[in-house]
This record gives structure tokens, sequence and C-alpha cells, in this order.
């Protein structure tokens, strides 16, 4: 289950990809293929989701990971390697964000 919460002290990965409107649905299987083949196996991994921009021209990936450590040991194996790779030809661009929950509000 997906939670965000500050008081759950684990590392979040937020990655804006940029991408043809072609190739967004393709980047997005990538992705959950990935996360489905190799990713969810991984120690340390907590949840992913990802997100459509309506413009048709970015994917957002949302995951959470326990730590830096179990972030890096999924971007360094051999999948995410391919992973990587992969989602080079698909995404014009990518820009990555680790960070941690400062707060939430809900109604």
């Amino acid at each position: 289950m997906i939670t965000i919460s500050k008081d759950q002290n684990c590392l979040t990965l937020v990655n804006f990809f940029t991408v043809k409107p072609e190739n967004q649905d393709a980047l997005i299987q990538l992705l959950i293929s990935c996360t489905d083949e190799f990713i969810s196996e991984c120690p340390g991994f907590i949840s992913a989701s990802y997100h459509k921009g309506i413009d048709g021209k970015t994917v957002v990936l949302y995951a959470q990971y326990e730590n830096m450590e179990a972030f890096q040991n999924v971007i360094n194996s051999e999948g995410g390697k391919r992973m990587v790779a992969e989602g080079t030809k698909l995404a014009e661009a990518a820009h990555r964000g680790l960070c941690q929950v400062a707060d939430t509000r809900t109604s």
C-alpha cells in the first residue's frame, strides 16, 4: 500500500520524464514491467505509482524505498541498467528528485 507520511521515514523518488506523445504509454509500460519483473522483489522497495500527463508529453514516476542504499541497489542492478537504457530511448528528458516527505495535508 502506498502511504505518504512524514512519519514513514523513507526515500521518495519523483522522476519527471518528457516524452513525445507517441512514447508516453510505452514508457509507462516499461516502468510497470520493470517493477513487476524485478524491482518489486528488491530489498527495500516499498511502492511505485505511475502518472500520465494530460498533455501527453509527461510521465511521472513516484516511488518509495526504505533508504538510499535500496534505491541505489535497484539502479545499479542489471535490470536497473536495462531500464535506464530503454527508458532513455523513449524519453526526451528525465529529471530525478530524491527526497523525504516534509508534511502532508488532507481534507
